[in-house]
């Protein structure tokens, strides 16, 4: 039962994941099965967490340990969700973690979709017979040295994953673990090295591709806006001003957003009001954030 939850858990969504469990239920009636703590990691995660300023979340440390599980047996890991769920901060609040727990981890980040695939793995001159690395062969060839130490390597793709250059990697994605290049040259991805790419949504991939990746989804509904505001209003230096604030953000902002993506008013169902540059609820709170320390920068409540 409990490897059933775990391993289908990180990919669903927010509205599957009742209906889920609620099948879980149906399949092992009377069986309470809790989530496995890892009790080392898991502090660590909370420390890394807290140590970034962040408000402490259990769905949001659960994903990271969702991404530790998935990485466990996979090489290769798609963390898959829409602006403003906080995939970043799970990737590095994992790789943090790792640190402090003795593994030190590298991230090499790679913007795949804003160069051309030969800019990505390099090209061989017909004429010439000279190889020019691409910057995926370069960086991918440094990572797999052997090394001594006790450390992990990551690749992390951030951006869309489409078959205009992600094919190329199916060979690495796989069980041969090898990138191929244009002049013959064979890279082997190492023990201590994985692939990880963080992308707002698969339309774009081939189903070789997803299928050979691990999948962590995660969804903005868990986050929402409120622990943005929480960190915004604790660096307020004064406690009259966060406790003026918070008020106000209490009678005006909620109800506005409520209004805006719910079409709620004074608790009546509505229809959500029309977006003419579309934008999540977290954008608006971090615009109003900005807006708010520009003018309240001078002045200062006592």
């Amino acid at each position: 039962m409990r490897a059933l939850r775990d391993m289908n858990l990180p990919k669903f969504i927010f509205e599957d994941v009742p209906l889920f469990l609620g099948l879980i239920g149906d399949l092992f009636p009377g069986l309470d099965c809790p989530r496995v703590r890892y009790p080392n990691f898991n502090d660590a995660v909370e420390d890394a967490i807290l140590g970034n300023n962040y408000v402490l979340l259990e769905n949001q440390v659960d994903k990271v340990v969702q991404l530790y599980e998935t990485m466990m047996t996979r090489h290769t890991t798609m963390i898959v969700g829409p602006t403003g769920g906080g995939k970043s901060v799970v990737i590095n609040t994992l790789a943090q973690a790792q640190t402090k727990l003795g593994l030190n981890t590298k991230m090499h980040i790679i913007n795949s979709k804003a160069m051309t695939v030969i800019e990505l793995y390099g090209i061989l001159d017909p004429i010439t017979r000279d190889w020019t690395d691409g910057v995926l062969s370069n960086i991918f060839r440094e990572v797999n040295k052997p090394t001594e130490k006790k450390e992990k390597r990551y690749i992390l793709f951030d951006g869309d994953v489409d078959a205009l250059w992600v094919e190329n990697m199916n060979s690495v994605m796989d069980d041969n673990k090898l990138l191929t290049l244009a002049n013959g040259e064979r890279i082997r991805l190492q023990g201590h090295c994985a692939l990880l790419f963080e992308v707002g949504d698969l339309q774009y991939a081939s189903p070789a591709t997803v299928s050979r990746a691990g999948m962590v989804y995660v969804d903005p509904k868990n986050l929402n806006y409120d622990p943005y505001w929480q960190k915004w209003i604790s660096l307020r230096s004064s406690k009259i001003e966060q406790d003026l604030l918070n008020k106000l953000y209490t009678k005006y902002t909620i109800p506005c957003i409520d209004l805006v993506y719910e079409g709620l008013v004074d608790g009546r169902q509505g229809k959500p009001l029309k977006l003419i540059v579309p934008q999540t609820n977290l954008n608006m709170l971090t615009q109003l954030c900005m807006m708010l320390n520009a003018l309240l920068e001078e002045y200062k409540v006592d």
